[in-house]
């Protein structure tokens, strides 16, 4: 099932109080309604959010409200019926707010509250038997994406999807395809455990997998990608593909001309935006270096020529895409790069063209060359230009 787990702008409960059985003279007066608005549910780790409880049918003027002890962290206004808090521990909690009068009513309801583990980030397991790694990068929101690779580095499966979490748990149904172009699905359940790890069910090789949260998250601007031209090159012979990014996370797609390449073709031609996420405006940047080394984007996809009989089966083009992406350090380039995962196009061949690339920072922000340029650089062909012309 593919679902968005975002916060609820709008959560409202109407609720019914009182109520009596019994006799005509025997029932309970009715007192009325508590109505609540605001989020049905938040991360386990934001802050300034609220609820708001209001009583229908008491007497406005004198009406109190009272919040009964849960563990969930949350406090109530006696007197507005404004509840605050930050929920540090993620779980389902069932909340009991009491409203009364100075004239002798009241009444009374549960309600439940969810506060779902914050999970973005790298989270990576070791599969020491088969001398592989996996790299689960997941987003905000639940968009994830697994990523097996051999001690090379070369990627030989990726499975993406969408996860639902809720308290503690996580479940969803993933596709996957190999470097053999097999595809599969992976239906994963999870649960997010202490010291900053996840447990997905049957993950290795039937058995449980423990994936434990990697972060290199003081080397970049936290939940974008620092502005520059980024060259992907899996294949140099085949050609690279470049992307411009600017500070507001637009990406441009670029040809290999544009900065001097002159027999070089252009693998792909990607652009796109990064989505913003209004939830972390209220986070200092110490909170962020766990937590934002993921970003979601809208791009488009086109003209693709990966130089392979294989993946000129599959239909890369697409527009409007949604994907998932990650930021890391390139140590071979000493230089930010970001891996891109996108579900491929529904309307071709079924997730056949899901993918995966990986760019690396080829200019900075001060158009100067990343140590990248030596492994492009090569006697066939030189660049044509001395500076990035990365904001021209």
């Amino acid at each position: 099932m593919i679902s968005r787990i975002c916060l609820v702008s709008t959560f409202v409960l109407l609720i019914s109080c009182g109520g009596g059985g019994g006799t005509e003279t025997d029932a309970e007066p009715d007192y009325g309604t508590i109505t609540l608005s605001g989020q049905s549910q938040a991360w386990s780790d934001q802050i300034n959010w609220t609820l708001g409880a209001s009583a229908n049918g008491l007497n406005n003027s004198s009406v109190s409200y009272q919040l009964d002890a849960d563990g969930s962290g949350l406090a109530i206004d006696s007197t507005t019926g404004l509840i605050q808090g930050a929920v540090t521990s993620p779980g389902v909690y069932s909340l009991l707010i009491s409203a009364a009068d100075g004239s002798g009513g009241s009444t009374s309801k549960s309600f439940a509250f969810n506060s779902n583990a914050f999970i973005a980030g790298h989270w990576v397991m070791d599969l020491p038997l088969l001398n592989e790694k996996l790299l689960m990068v997941v987003s905000r929101n639940g968009r994830v994406s697994i990523s097996g690779s051999a001690p090379s580095g070369a990627i030989d499966s990726i499975c993406y999807g969408q996860l639902t979490i809720l308290g503690a748990t996580l479940a969803g149904d993933l596709a996957c395809i190999d470097d053999e172009l097999t595809q599969e699905p992976l239906s994963i359940v999870g649960t997010v455990v202490p010291g900053s790890s996840i447990t997905l069910a049957g993950i290795n090789d039937g058995e449980d997998g423990l994936f434990l949260l990697q972060t290199q998250a003081e080397e970049f601007n936290f939940g974008s990608i620092p502005s520059g031209i980024y060259v992907e090159y899996s294949d140099i012979a085949e050609g690279i593909s470049l992307v411009k990014v600017n500070a507001e996370g637009q990406l441009t797609a670029m040809i290999p001309a544009d900065i001097g390449f002159q027999n070089k073709n252009s693998r792909c031609a990607l652009s796109g935006s990064l989505e913003s996420d209004i939830v972390f405006a209220d986070y200092e940047l110490e909170q962020l270096k766990t937590a934002l080394q993921v970003f979601e984007a809208t791009i488009s996809v086109t003209d693709c020529d990966l130089g392979s009989a294989a993946l000129h089966s599959l239909d890369y083009n697409q527009t409007e895409a949604p994907a998932l992406g990650a930021t890391v350090l390139d140590t071979l380039a000493n230089a930010p790069s970001f891996n891109l995962f996108f579900p491929g196009n529904p309307n071709t061949n079924n997730a056949y063209n899901s993918g995966y690339f990986r760019y690396v920072q080829l200019c900075d922000e001060s158009d100067e060359f990343t140590d990248v340029k030596t492994i492009l650089d090569d006697d066939s062909e030189r660049f044509a230009i001395l500076l990035c012309p990365t904001e021209s």
